[in-house]
């Protein structure tokens, strides 16, 4: 018996080699264990097949879309509304009538080698009437009603989602977000063995080529999970580095989770030239940080900053769960989030704009989050009600104060911006910006589905439209932009489906040798 399962697992960890991988099972299946447990619930063959049918399902939405003829071009027309910001044009072409709202209705459904969709759910294939969600299955509503005001026309924007995700549970999703953590802090175990020496060290020397300044610490996270999923990491690499992960302090019973990106236009133009220097027009136009918090203290940090092309998130993690930070002191003993009963954290967000040397800053912008888990779903609100402070400073052009600009205009720009935001966070009948997202697991054979809903109240005027227009033409991608992303989609996911067959051949041989244990 103990030289079948020897024999058994040798095929394995030739197979695994001739994938790509070059490092045992253990390793492997370590770093797809998240995704094992979401999608399978902990079945590596139950994952397989449904993360076959997911990628199958990407490859006819990149590629084989069909669009309703009106619905397209009503899509393509509500687009260029929305990226000027022209309320009074995106509501006049909504083609639907409901009292006082104007709408558009879209159904999405897979039928056989194309995704179609349309507005009018029976022609694409989607069970509108017995409200049951397949795979991929799409509903989506877009409303805006015209408000009486004394001044600038105002418009109430509302739009939902509902996707059908696949047989997933909560209790999945749960276990995986735990599985993710632990493993982006302490790696894997196992590949530091020393039966994996050798094949452990190809990989530490592509973590190291991407970043030699990465520390031991972060190498050891990163490397594993390089061997786990080796063409995509192949690559992701090929895009930016990453500049750090973790800190360890082996004495406390948590560890750091830093985790720091950039992304490197220069690599970029070997693959994707067009996406590189779209990139690099964007320059100072953007710079952020969120905090997120509760009642027990800070669970989250993070800053993006479009000059730098830096990302960076900052947490503090144990036993697969974040834990608050109060006072400068990390709280271990703090009790986890119930089940069952609502919670609420708070967002604080800060950002600065620059467009064409106009600098508007925007601090202490707060969000109330409302969390209900169940035991078959989540739902989350997030809720904007204050104005933020905003100020204006620069140079238009590079040449003119915005002291200058303001005598010109019957409205300084501090007052556009925070009139703008004022409609916004009090406008709603007062619930100001609200964003939802639901998760509801479905019964045995069915799909689950995801519901995303927002609601906003809009300020249109020439002022509001002309800033807008200014920044999507420095954010939206042209055409042939537009044709690169599109193409590093397919190359994303050919990489996670060559690694996935990889993967799917382990779990075979694995089973194969369970069940000669077994006999």
């Amino acid at each position: 018996m103990i030289s079948v399962r020897h024999a058994v697992f040798a095929a394995a960890v030739s197979s695994v080699t001739t994938a790509g991988f070059a490092i045992t099972p253990d390793v492997v299946n370590r770093g797809w264990k998240p995704q094992v447990d979401l999608i399978g619930s902990g079945d590596p063959d139950a994952a397989v097949s449904s993360l076959r049918d997911m990628t199958e399902l990407q490859r006819v939405i990149l590629r084989n879309t069909e669009f309703h003829e009106q619905t397209q071009r009503f899509i393509d027309e509500l687009w260029l509304s929305l990226e000027s910001f022209n309320l009074d044009r995106y509501y006049n072409l909504l083609p639907e009538t409901d009292g006082e709202w104007r709408q558009l209705k879209v159904y999405g459904s897979r039928n056989g080698k194309l995704y179609q969709v349309g507005p009018v759910a029976e022609k694409v294939g989607f069970d509108a009437a017995g409200g049951d969600f397949a795979l991929g299955d799409m509903s989506a509503l877009i409303r805006a009603k015209k408000l009486a005001s004394s001044g600038d026309t105002h418009y109430l924007l509302q739009n939902s989602l509902e996707l059908g995700v696949g047989q997933v549970k909560w209790s999945s999703v749960q276990q995986a977000s735990q599985e993710t953590l632990r493993i982006m802090v302490d790696g894997s175990p196992a590949f530091s063995s020393q039966e994996q020496a050798k094949n452990a060290q190809l990989y530490r020397d592509k973590v190291i080529r991407m970043n030699p300044l990465l520390g031991s610490e972060d190498i050891d996270v990163i490397a594993p999970l390089w061997s786990a999923f080796p063409a995509l990491w192949d690559m992701l690499a090929q895009l930016g580095k990453i500049e750090d992960v973790v800190y360890h302090d082996t004495t406390q019973g948590y560890r750091q989770l830093k985790v720091s990106f950039v992304i490197e236009p220069e690599k970029m133009k070997q693959h994707y030239p067009a996406i590189s220097n779209h990139i690099l027009t964007m320059d100072r136009l953007f710079n952020g940080s969120l905090r997120l918090s509760d009642e027990r203290g800070e669970l989250f940090s993070g800053t993006l900053d479009s000059r730098t092309l830096r990302g960076n998130m900052q947490m503090f993690v144990a036993n697969g769960r974040v834990v608050p930070v109060k006072g400068g002191q990390v709280v271990l003993d703090a009790p986890p989030i119930p089940d069952g009963e609502p919670w609420e954290f708070s967002a604080v967000m800060d950002g600065t704009v620059s467009v064409l040397g106009v600098v508007t800053h925007l601090q202490n912008m707060n969000a109330r989050i409302q969390y209900l888990s169940t035991a078959d779903g989540v739902k989350v609100v997030s809720q904007v009600t204050e104005v933020p402070d905003i100020s204006v400073k620069g140079n238009a052009l590079g040449i003119m104060p915005t002291s200058m600009i303001n005598v010109v205009l019957p409205k300084n720009l501090d007052q556009i911006m925070k009139e703008f935001m004022a409609v916004a966070c009090k406008g709603n009948d007062g619930k100001g910006i609200l964003v939802g997202a639901q998760f509801q697991q479905a019964s045995e054979g069915k799909s689950a589905r995801l519901l995303v809903k927002s609601a906003f109240e809009g300020l249109d005027n020439f002022f509001v439209r002309f800033g807008m227009s200014i920044v999507s033409d420095r954010v939206i991608p042209d055409p042939k932009v537009s044709e690169e992303i599109r193409r590093m989609a397919f190359d994303a996911q050919a990489a996670f489906e060559k690694d996935l067959e990889g993967f799917a051949s382990i779990a075979s041989l694995q089973r194969m040798a369970d069940n000669k244990k077994a006999h």
